[in-house]
């Protein structure tokens, strides 16, 4: 699989993170990217146009409070669509386990 990876020219391709474990895409991931994306460019925005009115920039507490932010957000929708591929494999699991048989706690 490695030596396919490397043929190919790189690594996962984007399309491919937004898919879940069927192969569809998924919305709770194509959001989380709309997001993220969103809230990277826009900040970024907004401090330019605050600079360019007020002439003053506050590094300090721009990347103080906009990174803990952003990194506490990312990290949670992450979180949750791992759980949840989590619980669909285990559900899949257990539906695909043959039923259990009683015929040892019968009585004779």
């Amino acid at each position: 699989m490695v030596d396919e990876v490397r043929r190919e020219g790189g690594g996962v391709k984007i399309f491919q993170i937004l898919k879940n474990i069927n192969g569809e895409f998924e919305i709770g991931r194509v959001w989380l990217s709309i997001g993220t994306g969103s809230m990277v460019i826009a900040p970024v925005v907004f401090q330019g146009i605050d600079t360019f009115k007020n002439g003053h920039w506050d590094p300090a507490a721009f990347c103080g409070g906009y990174g803990l932010g952003l990194g506490g957000l990312i990290t949670s929708g992450v979180l949750a669509i791992g759980n949840k591929d989590k619980n669909v494999a285990v559900a899949r699991q257990t539906q695909a386990m043959p039923p259990l048989s009683d015929t040892s706690t019968e009585a004779k």
